[in-house]
């Protein structure tokens, strides 16, 4: 037996929220995004044109799209149609995919999302979901929505630069000086700049147009000099304007795209070519990607910036200087435990649970017998030397400055031994400064308070990074440009936030 159905009766449309469960997560997007202040969308109000969607409908189309896993305009699109939740979200409203493409790029969407991160946090600590205490930090890199081989090398550049610097000289020197009497003598500069070459070929066009009004003025039988001087002339002309000017513009505009990195992508400029665990080829060949860096407590994220540099190392303290509240305690892992990083956090006042480098392996019972271990040598204040544990003495030698790119300075106390051919180390460096600071973080990670904090970061943080790659699928950004990328990426942090509080409510 089988139930009867008919398709040819006329029905009435129903409330759409009534084929959705109480607990589905778009009443939570749409109880959110609607209880927002309206002052958060003035950004958006205009009195040109036809009226337009309002931005919370599109800001929940958004939401819960990245919630699905769903990343493109035209399938967002189509989820109006077909989708219930979306339909019942959007009012029945079908919007187009370039509208929902331009929103999404725009720059009043990039200030919108910084306000309803912070009244999400609001939200949670106002639920009890986070406390503030502690902010767990950690990054992953993303790969950037631009082709594997549109790759530029800052050391490519400079060798190919420098090159056309000597080449363009020498040229000038051979071909063109000799030729064109108004030309100035360049024998004592270094290089021709942009505006030089462009002189120079101003230069060779009047030598050209005077040789021309000569030539039909006073025509010649048979071979004409001033002819062949003229042809010269016009390759020289084109040399000029086909080569060594447009090659001189490229180098000197991706010269200021490095900004201080070594490569950056053609297609999307401000992405980095970084080493990725899953490369394409697993071969460990490079991409071009995005640092993302993210600040959670019990597994939401809370702030969040995005770095072209590859190293978490130069990302802390820029990110901590965007957070808007700070909380008690930082918390990361040892990519972050620099001696400028650790210095900086001291200085604001916060307290910090930050592994450095060597902390692991100065847990082990081999390194702590270890006869390098510099804790197994003595040091003499009054000498300032070291001694080893075959009493051979280090002397103080001289302190090396070492300054890093960010302009920090770490001054280094080297020790050289008395008697060189004695010892197997010739000499070694000590940071005194740095070596403070490692002992302060090593009794508060090594405490019990502290390393029931820090336990805590492998469940905090990982986790939403496996959420965000492997559940919803954004494992490639679908937007260029830096501040685009951060729109993306913050769309699925949002999305993803939802999931975890949709469901810690539920339990």
């Amino acid at each position: 037996m089988y139930k009867n159905y008919t398709m040819n009766q006329t029905s009435l449309p129903l409330e759409w929220s009534c084929f959705l469960p109480s607990t589905h997560i778009i009443f939570e997007i749409h109880e959110f995004i609607e209880s927002r202040d309206d002052r958060v969308f003035t950004l958006f109000e205009s009195s040109d044109g036809r009226p337009g969607y309002h931005p919370r409908l599109l800001i929940k189309a958004l939401l819960f799209a990245y919630s699905e896993g769903v990343y493109s305009g035209r399938k967002i699109e189509k989820m109006m149609t077909e989708n219930i939740p979306m339909i019942w979200a959007m009012s029945s409203e079908i919007i187009s995919y370039r509208t929902i493409n331009r929103f999404r790029a725009s720059e009043y969407c990039q200030k919108l999302l910084p306000e309803l991160f912070v009244d999400f946090t609001v939200k949670l600590k106002t639920e009890n979901f986070i406390t503030m205490n502690e902010l767990f930090i950690d990054g992953t890199k993303i790969e950037a929505n631009a082709n594997k081989y549109s790759f530029v090398w800052k050391k490519a550049v400079d060798k190919y630069a420098d090159s056309l610097k000597i080449k363009t000289k020498q040229y000038f020197q051979d071909e063109i000086q000799p030729m064109v009497e108004e030309c100035m003598h360049m024998d004592d500069v270094a290089e021709l700049s942009i505006s030089d070459l462009e002189n120079i070929a101003t230069l060779i066009e009047k030598e050209i147009t005077e040789l021309s009004a000569d030539i039909e003025e006073k025509p010649i039988q048979g071979k004409n000099p001033k002819k062949q001087k003229r042809r010269r002339l016009k390759k020289h002309l084109r040399k000029l304007r086909d080569d060594f000017l447009p090659r001189k513009k490229k180098y000197e505009d991706y010269d200021q795209l490095f900004n201080g990195r070594n490569s950056f992508s053609k297609i999307d400029t401000d992405a980095t070519f970084m080493r990725m665990k899953d490369d394409h080829m697993m071969n460990g060949q490079l991409k071009a990607a995005y640092n993302i860096q993210i600040g959670t407590e019990n597994q939401f994220v809370l702030t969040y910036d995005i770095f072209s540099n590859p190293t978490d190392t130069r990302t802390l303290i820029p990110f901590v200087e965007s957070i808007n509240q700070l909380p008690q305690t930082i918390v990361a892992d040892a990519g972050y435990g620099s001696e400028e990083n650790l210095d900086y956090l001291d200085s604001i006042g916060v307290n910090h649970l930050i592994k450095y480098n060597l902390f692991d392996k100065e847990q082990t019972r081999s390194y702590k017998k270890s006869p390098r271990n510099r804790k197994n040598w003595s040091y003499h204040s009054e000498g300032n030397y070291f001694t080893d544990r075959n009493n051979n003495r280090f002397d103080f030698s001289h302190i090396s400055h070492r300054k890093n790119r960010s302009g920090f300075c770490q001054d280094i106390h080297v020790y050289k031994p008395d008697y060189p051919e004695q010892t197997e180390q010739k000499t070694f460096h000590y940071n005194w400064h740095y070596e403070s600071l490692k002992e302060i973080e090593s009794n508060k990670l090594l405490s019990p308070e502290g390393s029931k904090i820090f336990a805590r970061r492998k469940i905090e943080v990982e986790p939403v990074f496996g959420q965000v790659k492997a559940n919803l699928g954004f494992a490639r950004f679908h937007l260029r440009g830096k501040e685009k990328v951060k729109v993306d990426i913050g769309l699925a942090f949002m999305a993803n936030n939802f999931k975890k509080y949709r469901k810690m409510k539920i339990s």
